[in-house]
């Protein structure tokens, strides 16, 4: 099964198979990794609109999901050829055939350069950083989470996106032309992880396609897919984080190690209740004084312990574990 191909007509299988329930330990999140197209900024099919633009020009409509446009632009994200190589090829491969056997078309070498600075200027102004995605990304930082990027793209893309100060909210930002993988390619995840020095349970990743979200699930990194903005502030709340305070994993981090705290003097304290009952408790006809006051002292203790672990441990079970899944359509 090619799993790029295929995993979106699957997807039913994957959300029941894969996917499930996510059991999130929040304590123990410390990265937040991002897609940029669909999430970050709105889709803006630049591509579409410049073969539109070029089929005007060129009186030539290219097949934009033909295998060979589609192997390009695969290796173009890759970052195996350049922009002006993709538009070489694409041109070689469409355009040139095409005019030699039709002889009422200009007989003229198609200007690379013009169409590589329309490609520029038409993502430059078709993309914009989403003010409310850019406040979360910045709230999260504030929080004291890692923030990074991991994004499918071009190298014309991300000269655009660099120049904007797109890439500036984020902590770390891989981007597929520069890494050489891809997503889905469960290598990119690997990637990421290992430059991040992260295990996967303590990352969340969003992403708009299925697709890109099965291998990093299939790692173990809890993943969310994104809609809209409106659901993932749902998506957030269902996570457990309602609201992104400043210091908010250091204030994770604090609960939870209070419940650890407890948790060892509970088991400390309830080790010691038992050890003096039974000593109380013997078959001797003599219970000293000491003995019965020492029993008392570790009951009491013990209760007081058990009572905070309680406490310790709701807090643990309501704030700092949560379950989530996606939603199967």
């Amino acid at each position: 099964m090619n799993l790029e191909e295929n995993a979106e007509s699957e997807s039913e299988y994957f959300v029941s198979e894969i996917f499930g329930w996510q059991k999130v330990k929040l304590y123990k999140i410390k990265h937040f990794i991002f897609d940029f197209g669909g999430v970050m900024i709105e889709k803006t099919f630049t591509i579409e609109n410049l073969f539109e633009l070029i089929a005007h020009d060129l009186k030539v409509r290219i097949p934009l999901y033909h295998p060979k446009f589609k192997k390009y632009r695969r290796r173009l994200s890759s970052g195996i050829i350049s922009a002006r190589e993709f538009l070489e090829k694409i041109f070689d491969i469409f355009f040139y055939p095409f005019q030699k056997k039709n002889p009422h078309l200009p007989q003229k070498k198609v200007n690379v350069s013009y169409y590589l600075e329309l490609w520029f200027h038409l993502y430059s102004l078709l993309t914009n950083l989403s003010s409310e995605m850019e406040e979360i990304v910045e709230r999260l930082h504030k929080a004291g989470f890692t923030v990074s990027l991991l994004s499918n793209t071009f190298d014309i893309h991300a000269r655009s996106n660099e120049l904007n100060g797109f890439y500036n909210i984020f902590d770390h930002v891989f981007l597929s032309n520069e890494i050489g993988y891809r997503k889905p390619q469960k290598e990119k995840y690997i990637h990421v992880l290992k430059k991040l020095e992260a295990k996967p349970k303590n990352c969340v990743f969003i992403d708009d396609k299925l697709r890109n979200l099965i291998p990093a699930r299939e790692l173990g990194i809890i993943v969310i897919k994104f809609e809209s903005i409106k659901k993932f502030k749902k998506q957030l709340n269902e996570l457990g984080i309602k609201n992104i305070n400043p210091n908010l994993k250091e204030t994770i981090r604090n609960k939870y190690k209070q419940y650890k705290k407890s948790k060892k003097e509970y088991k400390r304290a309830k080790k010691a209740y038992r050890k003096a009952k039974k000593e109380f408790f013997t078959k001797e006809k003599k219970k000293t004084l000491i003995k019965k006051k020492e029993y008392q002292k570790k009951q009491t203790e013990y209760r007081k312990k058990k009572i905070a672990y309680e406490k310790h441990k709701e807090i643990k079970k309501e704030q700092l574990t949560a379950k989530i899944r996606i939603e199967d359509h």
